[in-house]
């Protein structure tokens, strides 16, 4: 089964009115910006969504969630949690937030909507006040992050071309 055609999906969360909450949008936004996309992967802005994202694992084979995600790294760390090792990140340091991508990804385990690969790729946030900016060392491991994405994408042997805007940027 597939998400609408896709059989892989990179989703990123938060809260984009949280300062650094908002960086798995944000990261999704600019790989919507920076590439066409083949072979059936899917970017999705899945915000706050929490349980309501759980068909998009169900339905798709391969999944990447982009989070801010608080291992107690200094700020601006590039996090990575392959497979199962979600769960131990996640044991010391809780956020509300975290609450909701914990809940999605124990549903996604208990109901079998668990996809064959699921990486977790994102940053240790510096702030998750209010506001609509990224902090300057979260902001600073953006492009590293969607660097990684993609290079993770690639894996799959999927092909990333640059989009036309991006190209005539570079």
């Amino acid at each position: 089964m597939t998400v609408d055609g896709h059989d892989a999906a990179v989703i990123g969360l938060g809260n984009v009115v949280l300062s650094d909450d908002g960086l798995g949008v944000q990261a999704v936004r600019r790989m919507q910006h920076r590439y066409q996309l083949k072979d059936g992967v899917e970017l999705v802005e899945g915000g706050t969504a929490g349980l309501l994202l759980l068909p998009l694992l169900a339905d798709a084979r391969r999944v990447i969630i982009v989070d801010a995600i608080d291992t107690g790294a200094p700020a601006g760390t590039l996090v990575r949690l392959d497979g199962d090792d979600w769960a131990s990140a996640f044991e010391l340091r809780m956020t509300p937030h975290d609450v909701g991508l914990v809940d999605l990804l124990g549903a996604a385990q208990l109901s079998g909507a668990w996809p064959e690969q699921l990486v977790l790729h994102g940053v240790q946030p510096a702030s998750t006040a209010i506001g609509t900016e990224l902090s300057a060392p979260v902001a600073a491991a953006l492009e590293p992050l969607v660097d990684a994405i993609a290079a993770e994408v690639r894996l799959w042997g999927v092909a990333l071309a640059l989009a036309v805007e991006s190209a005539a940027c570079a």
